[in-house]
């Protein structure tokens, strides 16, 4: 039921999206702009296959006049899904066979971009985009030591819409909904990590605490 609600809800972002397209007039007068370094760390849930999950990521990049957002990104499956451990047997000097239990891991790093479309004191829409690559793997204890197995490239394709709403200067709440394409050469993979995904977030703008805390600080002027 939540799949399918988080599908019907970004089908709906995206019709809107149609007819709010970026000119690039606009993303032109933004690339004019001095650039600014940001960096951020989010999380967001999603399905393998009935499981819920959650990837971690960390961003690092440049703006452009706040709306044109370039960098690239880390993410990772965490914690490991316990849904999709297995067993694996390895047999003793007697020739009886003993279970270990391996956790699955992914992994991807992620070129991103993201374009704020619409704008105003309280209200924020964007189109956040990661294309990234990574691995998926199994790891698992044998006699102390950590072994890795069944290890596979996977291709990420994650397009999104996001929405902020600030509701005093320095903090506001934001909601994520997105889908998450996944090509991989494990078939089971391939099918289950191809997910919606959704967050929400309750932000933190500490540009703003800044701003108010040292308010004649040049470089924090030009936050």
């Amino acid at each position: 039921m939540l799949k399918r609600l988080i599908i019907s809800l970004l089908f709906l972002c995206f019709i809107s999206l149609i007819r709010a397209q970026p000119t690039l007039d606009t993303i032109r007068d933004c690339l004019k702009q001095k650039p600014q370094v940001f960096a951020k760390l989010d999380g967001r849930n999603s399905f393998i296959g009935n499981s819920r999950a959650k990837i971690f990521g960390l961003k690092l990049g440049i703006s452009y006049g706040k709306r044109v957002h370039f960098g690239l990104g880390y993410n990772q499956l965490y914690p490991p899904e316990s849904a999709f451990d297995k067993k694996i047997y390895f047999a003793d000097s007697w020739g009886e066979l003993y279970p270990v239990t391996a956790h699955l891991h992914m992994y991807y790093i992620s070129a991103y971009a993201e374009y704020t479309f619409y704008q105003t004191k309280h209200w924020e829409l964007s189109m956040p985009l990661q294309i990234g690559a990574g691995k998926s793997y199994y790891n698992y204890l044998f006699l102390g030591k950590t072994m890795r197995t069944d290890e596979a490239f996977n291709f990420i394709y994650e397009p999104a819409v996001s929405i902020q709403y600030k509701f005093v200067k320095w903090f506001g709440l934001g909601a994520d909904v997105g889908y998450r394409f996944m090509l991989t050469n494990d078939r089971r993979l391939n099918k289950s990590f191809t997910s919606p995904t959704y967050a929400f977030k309750f932000l933190i703008y500490y540009g703003e605490i800044l701003k108010s805390l040292l308010p004649e600080n040049k470089l924090v002027k030009k936050m």
